[in-house]
């Protein structure tokens, strides 16, 4: 299934028929850039030794359950389209059964993934970014005990993690590492024969400008170390904006605001939209909320912001809605997993890019060096402080970046 042009004949790419060349090979393992080509390719082989080695049982682990069933979903599709193929007396969303008694099962990762299984061939999709993925490696080892094959494939969540151990490591496995441009749809065959340099590959130019380094060492680079380590890049070259107390004529500014919750701060910024700078920074907490709204009112009556960005969740609502009563240009942000990743990209973006300078503020410059990103169950970036630290001034440096270049919020 092509992603944009549907159901098309299987030609393998070079890297494809590398790997299925050795499909005899008892232990393999793949770093990956994204969209490449590999989940498919695992599922089709996956699917021909379902049907050309009767009475075994195929192991398919995703990181999520969604994922676990789009993996049986390329084994259905081809399956209906092959000739002579023994049937089906199976069929559900996360096992597929063939009447010559071979099985595949593709279920999510979990603590307990892989017990009580004698798989013959087991399949572990983007396993850096798996829960537990010491215990399920634990758990499937032993059901491969009698001979099967191991296949482990990933983009790389940085360095330290089992599945850069154990690709490191050796351990028995043929391993391959394959970038983006290994891959003809992202760099052309007419590319590769005039040997155009990557960084001038048209699809390069067209898409590296939205990820941040460490995305794009993660997703398409193949870079351990690129893809862990610090989230915010270039933290003490960006710390060189000068403070204001008071808006400058003719500028304009936006202030973000993130509201203290439990043991958090207060934090609000503001940012020079003609200077793209942060240029005030106050922090704060263990105030009620009349002192909130008094020192607010205060930070905007000196800098008067086309746009405030207030977070809305949780005590936010009540202190914006008083905020509006006072007729303060007030915008609501809902943050959500996705919101927060949405607005910290932007800002890590403008890091990368030397979009933005900010104030060598001590608590601001700490959590801009601590905090981190993991990803959850469906592969979605999560990011925030590392447990017992924050990430307040952040937040609302990134409502107020957030604001000051989105025309829907500038009016």
């Amino acid at each position: 299934m092509h992603p944009s042009r549907g159901r098309i004949p299987f030609a393998p790419y070079g890297y494809q028929r590398d790997f299925l060349n050795a499909y005899a090979a008892p232990r393999r393992i793949i770093v990956k850039a994204r969209q490449i080509g590999y989940s498919q390719v695992f599922a089709l082989e996956a699917l021909y030794a379902a049907i050309h080695e009767p009475e075994i049982t195929i192991l398919l682990v995703s990181r999520s359950q969604d994922l676990a069933v789009n993996l049986l979903r390329y084994c259905y599709l081809t399956h209906a389209n092959l000739r002579n193929a023994p049937s089906l007396d199976k069929e559900n969303e996360s096992e597929m059964g063939l009447t010559n008694g071979s099985r595949i099962k593709s279920i999510p990762a979990n603590r307990s993934t892989g017990r009580g299984f004698a798989a013959r061939r087991v399949y572990l999709d983007e396993f850096a970014y798996a829960d537990y993925a010491d215990h399920i490696y634990q758990s499937i080892v032993p059901t491969l005990s009698q001979g099967g094959s191991l296949t482990i494939g990933s983009t790389p969540n940085g360095i330290g993690n089992l599945f850069h151990s154990l690709y490191e490591s050796g351990d028995g496995f043929k391993k391959w590492s394959v970038p983006w441009h290994q891959c003809p749809a992202y760099y052309t065959d007419a590319e590769r024969a005039t040997d155009t340099p990557h960084d001038q590959a048209a699809w390069y130019k067209q898409e590296r400008d939205a990820f941040t380094m460490r995305a794009w060492a993660a997703e398409y680079e193949c870079s351990f170390a690129g893809s862990g380590g610090a989230v915010f890049r270039f933290v003490n070259e960006r710390a060189t904006a000068t403070e204001q107390t008071h808006a400058i004529p003719g500028h304009n500014y936006a202030m973000g605001c993130d509201w203290a919750k439990t043991n958090d701060f207060t934090a609000l910024a503001i940012v020079d939209m003609t200077t793209r700078e942060l240029v005030a920074l106050e922090r704060f907490n263990q105030i009620d909320y009349a002192v909130q709204i008094g020192r607010l009112q205060g930070l905007y009556d000196r800098f008067k912001p086309i746009v405030i960005m207030a977070e809305q969740n949780s005590i936010g609502m009540p202190i914006i809605e008083q905020l509006w009563r006072l007729e303060l240009p007030v915008q609501p942000f809902v943050t959500t997993n996705a919101s927060k990743a949405r607005i910290v990209e932007d800002l890590l973006l403008a890091f990368e890019q030397a979009t933005i300078q900010v104030l060598n503020d001590p608590a601001l410059i700490s959590e801009l060096h601590a905090f981190a990103v993991t990803k959850t169950a469906t592969g979605l970036p999560q990011y925030g402080a590392p447990t017992g630290m924050h990430d307040d001034t952040i937040i609302a440096l990134a409502l107020a970046w957030h604001a000051s270049h989105d025309l829907e919020y500038i009016k």
